[in-house]
């Protein structure tokens, strides 16, 4: 069996493996895109109780890689980001509200579902003529000055200038690799899930701090919105094996009756929440991206957005690179690349870790001083401004695709 040539092997077509292929394709690099499980086609995708809320910056980058316009009318803009504070039972809530208007925009972004997401850039993947999707699994890869060549499950052989592995918290390129990663299991889960609902959402984010953690409710078209709930592992195994009416009568009670009425549409279901962080993200003729470099729980929804900032990042820089003639596998090309998103990768998974344990965290003191937070925040005009923009218009390491700008 012969050796493809290439100039760059991606391994992972989830979400932001998909992106970074569709738009390295789009400018005119040979990619083969490696994933064992292929989505359906966008027509006979369902939704699952899974979304993602992104932010502008990251509509962008969907934009750019052509994606936007099928995933539009599944999506809801997010117009208001509503924190409220119940872990104190025997007080009144303490609330606060950030209203994109005041941030100078209409939306902060949209809730998209996961799984027509990823279909519709895999459909994007398959009309480029210049990318080669392979179902199979990586196996293993060695790396010379002159490239990379990566050996796949099936046999097959690529010859590539580089390979990124963009294969999930799980990655079998990191691994192989030998980059050694932080972790912390959280002891938690989130119990994700779509529900109907009586009252309007009206375009509303809602994230409700409870003893155990937080509860999200995010906006969906028409009276629907989708739901992640978090709690220790034993509370959410005993509400995933509830009769379907008596985990809506929980859920009705978790979230206060917000949206009224409410019935299952899709879900639930739970995942195990950590933080997995890769202590390097480059290695010789291999980058990491998204998930296989960072992987954070889904409070403030950080977990997308960031990865297809490092997508962003990476493409404008092999294609600036690739226009000077520069061999992208080069350590100079993957430095770069380390240098421009180390600071965004550190602050944000450190900034959610802190979030994440002082949210879930039932100590006397800690809800006290978490009450006294918000009520703070939002009495000082000034410093509010200031959360909306650090949390919701990230400026660190800001690539041309985010700003809306061509490769």
């Amino acid at each position: 069996m012969g050796t493809k040539q290439t100039d760059i092997v991606i391994i992972g077509a989830g979400a932001a493996g998909a992106t970074l292929a569709v738009l390295l394709g789009q400018v005119g690099f040979d990619v083969v895109l490696v994933d064992p499980y292929p989505p359906k086609s966008f027509k006979q995708t369902e939704t699952t109780g899974r979304t993602v809320a992104l932010i502008g910056s990251s509509v962008e980058i969907l934009k750019a890689a052509g994606v936007w316009d099928k995933l539009e009318g599944l999506s809801c803009p997010m117009h208001t980001m509503k924190i409220i504070d119940v872990s104190k039972g025997d007080k009144e809530p303490v609330s606060i509200e950030f209203d994109a208007m005041d941030a100078g925009r209409d939306e902060f972004g949209y809730n998209i579902p996961n799984a027509p997401l990823r279909a519709a850039l895999f459909e994007r993947v398959q009309k480029l003529k210049n990318i080669q999707f392979r179902e199979a699994r990586f196996h293993d890869y060695r790396a010379d000055e002159h490239g990379v060549t990566v050996r796949l499950d099936s046999g097959d052989e690529i010859r590539a200038q580089l390979l990124i592995g963009a294969d999930g918290k799980n990655s079998a390129v990191r691994e192989f690799a030998g980059i050694q990663t932080r972790n912390h299991d959280y002891g938690q889960t989130a119990i994700t899930c779509i529900i109907n609902h009586s009252k309007s959402h009206q375009n509303i984010s809602t994230e409700c701090h409870t003893p155990n953690g937080p509860t999200a409710t995010v906006p969906m078209p028409g009276n629907q919105s989708s739901v992640v709930w978090v709690e220790t592992h034993e509370k959410a195994e005993g509400l995933l094996h509830l009769k379907k009416h008596e985990f809506e009568q929980a859920l009705q009670a978790q979230i206060h009756n917000l949206l009224g009425g409410l019935t299952l549409e899709k879900g639930p279901e739970g995942w195990p929440l950590d933080t997995v962080k890769a202590r390097d993200i480059i290695a010789p003729r291999l980058a990491l991206a998204a998930e296989a470099a960072h992987a954070l729980p889904p409070i403030t929804a950080q977990g997308l957005n960031l990865s297809l900032r490092d997508v962003a990042t990476l493409a404008e820089i092999l294609t600036d690179k690739a226009r000077l003639g520069v061999d992208i596998g080069s350590q100079p090309v993957l430095n770069a690349y380390k240098k421009r998103r180390h600071l965004d990768i550190d602050t944000r998974v450190a900034g959610v870790d802190i979030l994440n344990r002082f949210v879930a965290n039932d100590v006397a003191a800690i809800k006290g001083a978490r009450r006294a937070g918000l009520k703070t925040l939002d009495s000082i005009y000034p410093l509010k401004m200031l959360a909306m923009r650090v949390g919701l218009s990230p400026k660190i390491d800001e690539s041309r695709l985010a700003r809306g700008e061509a490769l």
